[in-house]
């Protein structure tokens, strides 16, 4: 829950100190604001750190992608003829005019705090007035099913009611409702579920408590072993394997939901590709099929789908950010359009940061905006923290080649922050765990960037290392691989600095436990139940000993520490075969050539420094912009 604005102890004299600290803002595109005053950048943190956006020219880029294929059946649905029940109106203005009243309506009542719920009378809470839109636009196509602005418009109002019941928890039984927005996605996932649970039990798993992993090798089996006996039900046995294995993806349930067409946000999909096949030479349409494909985990789909709306506009800039992000998650990467993607995801970066900006020196009761989530709700869109992290592991995997960026570290910074002040505002739905995944993976690829200079930054590590190892402790992501994986290797990387402190290996016991949990019967699983043994046996005889001195003896026989060891002395054999290498000998003057030459640079880059070296401060200065780097330049007293 949020904290009341009280929360905090003031202490005058600390604050006294920081307001005297010169401070610079981290900016998108390299460089920093001007240096001043901490206590002054409140004041001037629109100016200081208005950049101008550096958009490619996209015209004609994409010309051919206007021919692009569309298979898709218009059809009036069973669900969707549920849902006309309007009968006292006929005429689709009216009911347009009526929907979008009922919209502002949904708006106004929903709670001016996430945290706090509101008593509402009958049919009258914003669920409701959200449903009756639905209703009023679902009526509307049927006097007029040939327009797709209406297919548009109650696709948008479909998906606002996902978005209504994941993040906000406003759930209502109706059996109107339940007809028409897709109750039956509870029977039929239920019965999927059921499917998977018998395979589980077939295959000696228990779905009720053993871990996700395990569930899926389990359906995996069963798979293989229809094909090898040439059964026709493997078919469907890998269609369930594919409809459980997305509860481990970052997209989580929603990419499930997005599939089905008994959800509304799967509904929403159906309407937008409906809008799209009576008008493919909108943008717009093109746009909400992409983005719903990569909330469906389809980047292909989705970057050639993009494309196509970049086609009719060049300059439609939510439409340039998702195909940057779908670009960043295809599974090999963005590779040759690396930079392409890098523009996109750069040019999003500014302007979220410039709305939450204005948004934040707003008075708090107007900071709520009357957005529909598939409008662009800024505030609220998860797909903008993972574009940043994905714009940052470019940043970062290309350091020597990207020079006009903000800094990787920056960038991971800003999405903790924003991840950090949007999660108490969400229920514990999709939503929250695609949250805890950004802040995982955020969190994760810090501790990587400062693990590779880790000389003199041994404490911060082992602090950074045990606050991420608790963090995925408390996260509600069910267990997969990828975070199994994240928690053995942070554990690891604690022990290896510290590797005679009895609590980091208990930390590295209990997360190869959990491995060996996790895993199937086997070589592997043996090998995560010896290693977890001899750390639980080293904890024990280190407990209350001093946390220094050589590594204990059955620490060195595991395994992981074994190839961490033949890893190190193969880099030491490679810096020293390379440092006996003969030197290259260079004719005579090319010596003092190049001295001049780097005396001179050395001059230029002292005299054209824009900024303030970047140290984290306080995130309210930044806390509109990302809040991820306040920057004191220089430091007049010490804090």
């Amino acid at each position: 829950m949020p904290l009341e604005p009280d929360w905090a102890i003031c202490d005058y004299e600390i604050d006294r100190k920081l307001s005297q600290l010169q401070a610079a803002l981290p900016l998108t595109y390299g460089g920093t604001s001007e240096a001043i005053k901490f206590s002054e950048l409140g004041s001037k943190l629109i100016a200081s750190s208005k950049v101008t956006p550096k958009p490619l020219d996209l015209t004609d880029k994409f010309k051919d992608a206007t021919s692009l294929e569309l298979k898709h059946k218009f059809e009036t649905r069973a669900w969707e003829k549920h849902l006309h029940q309007i009968f006292d109106e006929s005429k689709p203005d009216v009911l347009v005019k009526n929907a979008k009243e009922l919209l502002d309506q949904y708006f106004k009542s929903l709670p001016n705090k996430p945290d706090r719920s509101l008593q509402y009378s009958e049919d009258e809470s914003p669920i409701d007035f959200l449903h009756q839109a639905i209703l009023n636009y679902a009526t509307a196509i049927k006097y007029k099913p040939k327009d797709p602005v209406l297919h548009l418009q109650l696709g948008m109002a479909l998906e606002e009611r996902y978005f209504a019941e994941d993040a906000y928890g406003l759930i209502k039984e109706s059996e109107s409702f339940g007809k028409a927005a897709g109750s039956n996605v509870k029977a039929r996932e239920s019965s999927k579920s059921e499917e998977c649970d018998a395979i589980c039990k077939l295959h000696g798993v228990d779905p009720s408590s053993d871990p996700l992993s395990l569930q899926l090798q389990a359906i995996d089996k069963e798979y293989h072993s229809l094909v090898a006996s040439g059964n026709s039900g493997a078919d469907h046995v890998q269609s369930l394997f594919a409809w459980k294995s997305k509860q481990a993806m970052q997209e989580g349930a929603a990419a499930q939901k997005a599939e089905d067409e008994t959800a509304p946000l799967g509904q929403a999909y159906l309407k937008y590709m409906d809008a799209l096949s009576l008008d493919d030479s909108k943008a717009v349409y093109h746009f909400h099929v992409g983005r719903l494909l990569v909330i469906q985990g389809d980047y292909e789909s989705a970057v050639r789908r993009l494309e196509a709306a970049l086609a009719w506009n060049p300059q439609h800039q939510m439409s340039r950010f998702y195909l940057g992000l779908a670009l960043a998650l295809q599974k090999d990467g963005p590779g040759v359009r690396m930079k392409e993607a890098l523009d996109y995801l750069l040019e999003c970066l500014e302007l979220v940061l410039t709305k939450r900006t204005e948004q934040a020196l707003k008075p708090a009761q107007t900071n709520r905006t009357n957005t529909l989530h598939a409008e662009g709700d800024v505030q609220n869109n998860i797909h903008f923290l993972r574009g940043f992290i994905a714009l940052a592991k470019i940043i970062s995997s290309n350091t020597t080649q990207l020079k006009d960026t903000m800094s990787a570290t920056d960038i991971f910074h800003t999405a903790c922050l924003l991840a950090t002040l949007q999660l108490p505002t969400v229920s514990r739905g999709d939503m929250y765990k695609q949250l805890e995944w950004v802040l995982l993976e955020s969190h994760a690829c810090l501790l990587q960037i400062l693990s590779a200079n880790q000389k003199g930054n041994e404490k911060l590590i082992v602090s950074r290392c045990e606050k991420l190892s608790a963090l995925i402790g408390c996260c509600t992501i069910p267990q997969n691989s990828q975070l199994l994986s994240l928690q053995e290797k942070t554990c690891q990387q604690l022990v290896s600095i510290q590797p005679c402190n009895s609590y980091s290996l208990y930390l590295l016991g209990v997360a190869q436990l959990t491995q060996y949990e996790n895993s199937a019967p086997g070589e592997m699983a043996e090998t995560f139940l010896e290693s977890c043994k001899q750390s639980f046996k080293v904890s024990i005889d280190l407990e209350g000993m001093p946390s220094v001195g050589e590594p204990p003896q059955l620490l060195k026989e595991e395994k992981w520490w074994q190839d961490k060891v033949k890893v190190e002395e193969e880099k030491v054999k490679a810096a020293a075969k390379k440092s006996e290498q003969p030197a290259i000998k260079t004719p005579a003057g090319a010596g003092r050539v190049a001295a001049a030459a780097r005396g001179r640079g050395a001059a230029a880059g002292k005299g054209a420094a824009r900024g303030a070296p970047a140290v984290r401060g306080s995130p309210a200065a930044r806390g509109a912009r990302g809040g991820a780097a306040v920057k004191p330049a220089a430091v007049p007293a010490k804090v």
